[in-house]
């Protein structure tokens, strides 16, 4: 039909949008369709057959081209100024029509179109008597007649700037704010004047009779509003001029608030998104009335309140036609800003109002925002404390709201109608603290924006109403209002301000409200208040008053819980306020609570949804309640199903079914459950009907011997019980089967199934009553103790008395057992029972001494010495040991050693007696060869020395040094040193090692020069290493030096000294010559050679030194390796002559064959030897 209709998206409404929102889930409805998240939000009459429309490019684009078949149309989306101002609604309904009526009904909806005069209207304003309409060219002013309006004049004017000539100031002009252009007040209009800084007044006949002037540095006014006497204009610049009309529009407005108007800050916006400020933002996108300035945003409209003490601001980018997410209102009295963002909401401002009557009462319309950044509950404080903490404060002037500053329940409760389907208004105290807000109020479905508040009503727009010939204005109660509307001014008042006190803190001014009030409906008004700012000490006061005994029970009884929230949420469940309470329970975390409340509710599917999710512990529980509820409906399907759930399927089933006589169905059930509880059940009611082979095989599918033994026996059947038990092994059949057979006095049956069942005393019991004496032994050592008691003194006084014996040992009376023993000479039972109290650590000593003093008299020294010094009597025990040699190992040692530490006056002994006696403990230990033992026992005594002479005889070489290191005691060491050198300790690296160690720790110099002195000789004798010999001599020498230096030197030292460097030289020519030979220089060596073997030193054979033999073989192998045969007969000769040495330890024999067996020729005897 040529006309163009425009859809706008609520994403509140859309699958998936609301996820976005602080966590809060999507909405219920989920059968909404994508289609039902748009909704009409405009529509035009093209002029002509439709063929496709286009939306100009960047994001908020105003301008929409629609091409139809005779050519195309421009169309610019405006923002229509619907209101409520004086008790009249203005709305909007198409380009062309507007509905005013009254927002009382007092008036009759009347509708103004301008169709025929081809005028599209793109602002309104109204009074009670005339309605003011205006586009960019044209304005005409109607007074109201009837049902109807009557045309009072016409008139053109220049809504459009006039470009960048003639501006103030230079400005650049953009055409004025449509909606807010004009305000017509007492037989006045208000006009801007683009390009001019003046508010022009006119008559109603557009002729201009007076004039409001401010400063030209601020800039052409760029929007109005007029709300009672006051008047309000926001200019290019920035800057917001107040005026105060006449009433009756006689006389000369005056200039209102502070002088030369109030500056918007740059700043004001704070952290505000800024939709296409970025540095892609399409400043050429449709124009939205903004002017330039210094501000980098602009001001998109405004309101004053009713008494002209504060003004509300709408802002948005330049060049964009997108609302920015902050609301911000200056204060007159203050001359300061306040402002609220509403990003945390996930919601950008539309539009907003003031109350007709409240000056301090706000409403913000809302959209959803895709680009505001939405705080979660982590982001915000926790919101769970004291009563005393929740008075908090909002945001200070000039910067933008912070979540949760002020107001107990705003951001939870923002948060959780920011989703919501439709509009959202959002109601706000604007107080001296910030801008605080009151209540999230959800708009029905249906209606499509705000109009204004009149607490407590919200009036709202149904425009699809008005196009059907009814009114456009519906009143909506506010939420913190319900049931109150039948209340009178004062009542409403009265609440209002209580829930401003609340909102500022002021608990003095809340609780005289309270006081002040008689009307039931204002105090569970205000009870309700007070649960959604969390103050219960209010919430306590109100409920008194209304004398709801079951809500003041819940503050108290609600002191018990930690969380703030949960305290709250238990006092409005019974103030009916579920959704509030189940939203504080999610919100702190209390699902158990939730759960519980949900069960309450009959919502079994939410409450089973909370359990599965996050309240675990109690998921069984729940579905018992579910199964329970159920039942008492008459589900009984559904309640088997949730009685399995919880694990109570096997008690409460059989318990319904059979209650409801449905024996057929639990019969079933039971069969298809497979379970054995549930059979063993069934089972046992089949039994108790009569039905035994029911039962029997109920009982066998179950593997319930025991009731299959008790069922058979009761039928007499026997030797199936029997053949059964034996199958099975089930000890509580047997034990049955043994008692039936016990009754019929079949006492062996009886017997051996109680021994089947592990029931061995009552298996003694019979066989003592019936004189079984062989079968008594075997049952009674297998009976607990009293029964073996019994058994004994039965036995006993049957003359079994090893029986006897044994069992009185066996059941813990050894003392019985040994009696019987001593009197009766048993003396095999009795090695048992003294080595059993032998190896008791807490048996009686007077049982240990008897048993020692019957060891003594029959000659067994050995256990009669074990036991003295087990009873405590460690002297007399050693004194045996020595009497009758009995030896002593490390356990005997260890008991003879009395404890340490022991006061005597507790039976312990000195000291010095412990001492002694550890002493003629190691001394028997070392005259029994256990050296070991001894050692140990005089190291316990303190006696290391002899620990050590003891550990020695032991020739434990390990142990030895082990003890020297760890006793560091000279003597000790020396004593350690002198019998490692006793053992072969050249050839043994690591001897050698703990030799000089210990020697050098004793400081026993003289006897570590006297082994390096050895460590020569050795080198010497086998293995003719002088060079390593000279090495030691030179060790020796210097150690015995050392010596000398600590002492006082005497003749002793200084002989020893020249005669240790004397031998030393005599080693060191013997190397030096055997060098000379190495390297030719045979005449020096030689002479060297003969200077050494008559050396009368080489020839003592006391003193370490060479040994002759090796100088002549030194010189016999040099002519060899010459071939000078007969100087090597003639030197061994010589060897074997003058010397007197056997030449064959010094010379190969190979060698000395061929030298003596060579003939008389020099060199050339040796003939072919290679």
């Amino acid at each position: 039909d040529g006309r163009v209709v425009m859809f706008r998206l609520d994403p509140g409404r859309a699958r998936g949008r609301a996820a976005r929102v602080g966590g809060e889930s999507p909405p219920d409805d989920d059968d909404a369709a994508p289609e039902d998240a748009w909704r009409v939000c405009a529509s035009l009459d093209a002029g002509g057959t439709l063929e496709r429309v286009h939306f100009a490019t960047g994001r908020g684009a105003r301008l929409l081209a629609a091409v139809c078949r005779d050519g195309a149309r421009l169309c610019v989306r405006v923002k229509l100024n619907d209101k409520t101002r004086g008790g009249i609604s203005v709305v909007q309904i198409a380009a062309d029509s507007v509905v005013v009526e009254a927002t009382d009904g007092s008036r009759a909806p009347a509708r103004l179109n301008t169709t025929e005069r081809g005028m599209q209207i793109t602002g309104a304003d109204a009074t009670s008597r005339h309605l003011l309409v205006w586009n960019s060219a044209r304005a005409e002013v109607h007074e109201a007649r009837g049902s109807g309006f009557a045309r009072v004049s016409a008139f053109d004017w220049s809504g459009r700037g006039r470009g960048r000539s003639g501006s103030v100031r230079g400005e650049s002009e953009a055409p004025a704010s449509s909606s807010q252009a004009m305000a017509i007040h007492g037989g006045r209009i208000y006009r801007v004047c683009p390009g001019r800084a003046v508010v022009e007044v006119t008559d109603l006949a557009g002729d201009v009779v007076d004039s409001l002037a401010y400063e030209e540095a601020q800039g052409a006014a760029r929007c109005v509003d007029c709300n009672g006497d006051f008047l309000l204009a926001a200019t290019a610049s920035g800057h917001l001029r107040f005026w105060r009309l006449p009433a009756d529009g006689v006389g000369r407005a005056e200039a209102h608030g502070p002088k030369g108007g109030a500056m918007i800050p740059a700043d004001v916006c704070g952290g505000a998104h800024v939709p296409g400020s970025g540095p892609d933002a399409d400043d050429t996108a449709g124009d939205v009335s903004k002017f330039s300035g210094r501000l980098p945003f602009a001001v998109d409209s405004v309101c004053v309140n009713c008494d002209g003490t504060k003004a509300s601001v709408l802002f948005a980018s330049r060049g964009h036609a997108s609302v920015l997410s902050t609301l911000a209102v200056y204060d007159v009295d203050t001359d300061g800003y306040r402002t609220f963002d509403f990003a945390i909401t996930g919601r950008a401002p539309e539009s907003h109002a003031w109350d007709a009557v409240a000056p301090n009462v706000l409403a913000a319309q809302t959209a959803f925002d895709e680009n505001a950044k939405i705080e979660t509950e982590n982001e915000t404080e926790n919101e769970t404390k004291d009563e005393g903490d929740s008075r908090r404060h909002a945001a200070p002037a000039s910067s933008p709201y912070a979540p949760d500053a002020g107001h107990g329940r705003s951001a939870a409760t923002m948060r959780r109608h920011a989703s919501s389907r439709g509009v959202v208004v959002f109601t706000l105290f604007a107080s001296p603290r910030g801008l605080l807000p009151q209540e999230a109020h959800p708009i029905p479905d249906g209606f499509e924006s705000l109009l204004g508040l009149a607490a407590p009503s919200l009036f709202v727009c149904n425009k699809a109403a008005a196009q059907s010939g009814g009114g456009a204005c519906f009143a909506v109660t506010m939420r913190d209002f319900v049931g109150t509307e039948h209340l009178d001014a004062k009542a409403k008042a009265e609440l209002l301000q209580f829930n401003y006190d609340l909102a500022v803190g002021d608990d003095e001014k809340a609780r005289a409200t309270v006081a002040s009030t008689t009307e039931p409906a204002v105090w569970e008004a205000m009870a309700h208040v007070c649960i959604k700012n969390k103050r219960l000490d209010v919430a306590e006061t109100c409920l008194a008053n209304l004398g709801h005994v079951r809500g003041s029970k819940a503050v108290r009884d609600g002191a018990n819980e930690p969380e703030l929230d949960a305290r709250v949420a238990t006092v409005a469940v019974h103030l009916g306020l579920v959704d509030d309470a189940a939203a504080l329970y999610e919100q702190c975390s209390r699902h158990d609570l939730l759960n519980r409340l949900y069960q309450a509710m009959g919502r079994w599917d939410d409450a089973i949804a909370v359990a599965s999710g996050k309240d675990r512990i109690h998921l069984k529980s729940t579905h018992y309640a579910h199964g329970r509820h159920l039942e008492s409906v008459g589900d009984v399907s559904g309640a088997i199903r949730a009685y399995e759930k919880s694990g109570c399927a096997a008690v409460d089933v059989p318990r319904m079914l059979h209650g409801r006589g449905m024996t057929d169905t639990l019969e079933r059930y039971v069969i298809g459950a497979g379970s054995r509880e549930l059979t063993r059940w069934w089972a046992r009611y089949c039994e108790s009907a009569g039905d035994y082979e029911k039962a029997l095989h109920g009982y066998q599918a179950a593997e319930d011997y025991l009731s299959l033994v008790r069922t058979y026996c009761a039928q007499g059947d026997l030797e199936i019980a029997a053949q059964l038990v034996e199958e099975s092994g089930d000890p509580a059949a047997a034990f049955h089967l043994a008692r039936t057979f016990e009754a019929m006095d079949e006492y062996a049956d009886a017997i051996r199934f109680f021994g089947a069942a592990g029931r061995h005393g009552h298996a003694a019991r019979l066989a003592r009553r019936c004189g079984m004496d062989n079968e008594l032994m075997h049952l009674a050592l297998q009976s607990p103790p009293e029964m073996m008691l019994d058994s004994a003194r039965y036995l006993e006084e049957r003359g079994e008395l090893e029986k006897a014996t044994t069992l009185y040992h066996k059941a813990g009376n050894a003392g019985k057992a040994l009696e019987l023993c001593f009197a009766h000479d048993l003396f095999e039972p009795l090695a048992g029972i003294v080595k059993s109290v032998a190896d008791d650590e807490d048996a009686d000593p007077k049982l240990v001494a008897k048993c020692a003093a019957y060891f003594l008299d029959n000659g067994r020294y050995d256990d009669a010495a074990r036991l003295l010094v087990k009873g405590g009597d460690h002297t007399r025990g050693l004194e045996l040991i020595v009497e009758h040699d009995v030896k002593i190992d490390e356990e005997l040692a260890e008991a003879l050693t009395p404890p340490k530490g022991v006061d005597p006056r507790d039976g312990g002994i000195s000291e010095e007696a412990r001492k002694q006696l550890l002493m003629k403990i190691a001394a028997v230990c070392k005259n029994q060869g256990s050296y070991h033992l001894a050692c140990k026992k005089y190291t316990q005594a303190g006696d290391k020395m002899k620990a050590m002479k003891a550990l020695l005889k032991s020739g434990d070489t390990e142990k030895i040094c082990f003890f020297a290191g760890v006793s560091r005691q000279r003597e000790i060491y020396v004593m350690s040193a002198n019998y490692l050198q006793t053992l072969r300790w050249h050839g043994n690296p690591e001897l050698t090692k703990h030799i000089v160690q210990f020697y050098t720790k004793a400081k026993a110099l003289e006897s570590l020069s006297g082994f390096y002195e050895s460590v020569a000789q050795i080198e010497i004798d086998e293995y003719r290493d002088y060079d390593k010999a000279a090495d030691a001599l030179r060790d020796a020498a210097k150690h015995l030096a050392k010596a000398a230096s600590k002492g006082n030197a005497d003749g002793h030292h200084d002989a020893a000294m020249r005669s240790l460097e004397g031998r030393t030289e005599l080693v060191e020519t013997f190397t030096r010559a055997r060098t000379l030979l190495a390297d030719k220089n045979v005449a020096e060596a030689v002479e060297l050679c003969q200077g050494m073997i008559a050396d009368p030193r080489a020839r003592d054979e006391s003193e370490v030194t060479i040994r002759v033999g090796d100088v002549y073989a030194m010189m016999v192998e040099h002519w060899y390796q010459a071939n000078d045969l007969r100087r090597c007969r003639e030197l061994v000769a010589e060897m074997r002559g003058r010397a007197g040495l056997a030449a064959e330890p010094y010379l190969e024999a190979t060698m000395l064959a061929e030298i003596d067996g060579g003939g008389e020729n020099g060199a050339g005897a040796r003939g072919g030897r290679k």
